[in-house]
Parts: C-alpha cells; structure tokens; sequence
C-alpha cells in the first residue's frame, strides 16, 4: 500500500485507513491526499486506475476543512478529525463493497463509478456510507476518542486548527468566540465535546427533559442550564470528571466522544423522554461487541 503527500493529512488517520483497507486490495491500492491547486471542489473520491492496475483513494485536504469548519457537534479539531474519517471511510467503502455492484439494476463500471440513473448513484452511495457507519462504530469500541490522537493535529487540518485557537475566525469581528475557546479547552484535557454541545443537541433534536415540559417559553438560555444540570448529574453517576481548569480555579466539563455517548444514553433512558432522534450524539449507534481481529470489517 502507498501514501502519497501524506504530511497534508493529520497524524493517525493513515494507520486507520491502512486498518481498514480490504485483504485483498491493501498491496494493490494508493492513498493521495491532493493540495489546494487540484481541488476542484471534491472532499474525496475513489477508483481503479487501468494503467497502473492500482485502486486509489482520494482526499482533498482543502476542501474537508472548508467543509469541517461549517459546524458540528464537539470543538473544531474535533470536528475536523471526523469529517477527514467519515469521508476516508466512505471512499474506502466503496472499495470494500465492489462485489455489490452487480446487483445496481442499470449496471455500472467495475467500481460503480459509471451510472446510468440517480437511483443507481444512490443505491452505491448507500453501501458506502453502510460501510462507513460499521466501521466507525467498531473503531469507537476500542477508541473512545474515535481514533484521534491525543494533542494537536498535524498535516492541513492542524494548521487550520492553530489558526483558529492563535487568532479566531475574521469575520467574529472581535465577539466572544466561544468555539475557538473551547478548542483550547479541549486540547488541554483531552476533551472532544463540550457540555453545551451535549445541552444544545437535546433542544434541537426534540428531546425533552421530564422537569421541563414545554421548553422554550422561558428562553434558551434559562432551558439550556437545565440541560446542563443534567449533564452534570449523568456525569455524576457515570464517574466522568474530565475538567478543564483554568488558572483561577474554575472547571468546565468535557468528554471524549465515548463518554459524551455515554452520556447521552444515559440521559435518554434516565433523565429525559425521547421525541425525535437519528441514531446517537456524533450520529454513531453503539455498536455489539466485535473481537478485535475483525477491524478490517469483512463483508
């Protein structure tokens, strides 16, 4: 397997895609990660290339930021390490679900890229993302950091993320940045997830605490403090204490994405009654236990 520019992606994304790149393509496959000047509007993408006889998996660096930096659950560097996996997945997916291919309805190339009709182009994407959504459930089992390293990140991203934390977005024109706040926060004390991420997602997803039955009419503000009270008391329970101090004393909660979850499992079934919600808080399902020999995701 090669990699190619791959000091343009951040530190341990290219162990996990070489992880999860099938058995019997891994010697035969190539990894490009692609600068700004050949960008031209793609995240990612993937083939087989006749002339070389070699698979190849595309990234677009530039354009993955962009795309990270438009809001999401957890701080930016976070934000950004999920969007540069769930697309590296999704492009291996493709990869790992050729053989199904056969079965589009209009037929298709040898790697599903030539399609006759919308429904074939999503039938392919959908195993993708199938793909995609099993391997990032099995990689949460054993990293409760989804795969990110400890620290800053390297390559494009960790330079988006420095300027973020040194100087703030320009078009903040001078107001609280509380996003590139809670980026220093995180990266402290190895938190992924601030409390008010957890706090927000549960007003916007519908899901209703018991004690407040018609949330809203006092305000946002006064409802996301209940939320966040228990918040605390979930993490009370499950014993998280993962704390950013700062120098005078005060602590602000964080989780990593297994323990925010955690934290949102526990809130549904003890704190809160369920209107309305697509899969868990990073959109990741707890998956079974899997045994570890199986990371390569066979089909």
């Amino acid at each position: 397997m090669e990699f190619h520019n791959v000091k343009l992606l951040t530190r341990g994304l290219p162990e996990i895609i070489a992880q999860l790149v099938p058995y019997d393509i891994y010697p035969y496959t190539k990894v490009i990660a692609y600068p700004r000047k050949l960008a031209k509007g793609l995240a990612g993408r993937a083939g087989y290339d006749n002339m070389t006889r070699s698979y190849h998996v595309g990234l677009y660096p530039t354009i993955l930021s962009f795309y990270a930096g438009n809001g999401g659950i957890g701080t930016y560097s976070f934000n950004l390490w999920l969007h540069y996996l769930k697309t590296a997945l999704h492009e291996i997916g493709h990869l790992a679900t050729r053989a199904l291919f056969q079965d589009i309805p209009s037929g298709g190339d040898s790697l599903g890229m030539a399609v006759n009709s919308t429904r074939d182009h999503m039938y392919i994407e959908g195993l993708a993302n199938d793909w995609r959504d099993l391997a990032l459930a099995r990689i949460l089992q054993i990293s409760p950091r989804l795969g990110q390293p400890p620290g800053a990140l390297t390559g494009y991203p960790g330079r988006e993320a420095y300027v973020l934390r040194n100087s703030g977005r320009p078009w903040n024109d001078g107001t609280y940045d509380y996003e590139r706040q809670a980026e220093w926060r995180g990266l402290s004390c190895g938190g992924q997830v601030t409390i008010n991420d957890i706090a927000e997602h549960f007003i916007l997803e519908g899901v209703r605490l018991r004690e407040c039955p018609h949330p809203g009419v006092e305000g946002w503000t006064r409802e996301k403090m209940r939320y966040r009270r228990a918040v605390h008391k979930a993490a009370k329970e499950l014993g998280i204490e993962r704390y950013f101090v700062n120098k005078n004393g005060r602590r602000y909660l964080m989780f990593n994405v297994a323990e925010a979850e955690a934290i949102y499992e526990w809130l549904l079934n003890n704190g809160a009654k369920l209107v309305d919600s697509n899969g868990g808080l990073v959109g990741i399902d707890s998956p079974e236990r899997v045994p570890l020999e199986q990371m390569r995701l066979p089909f």
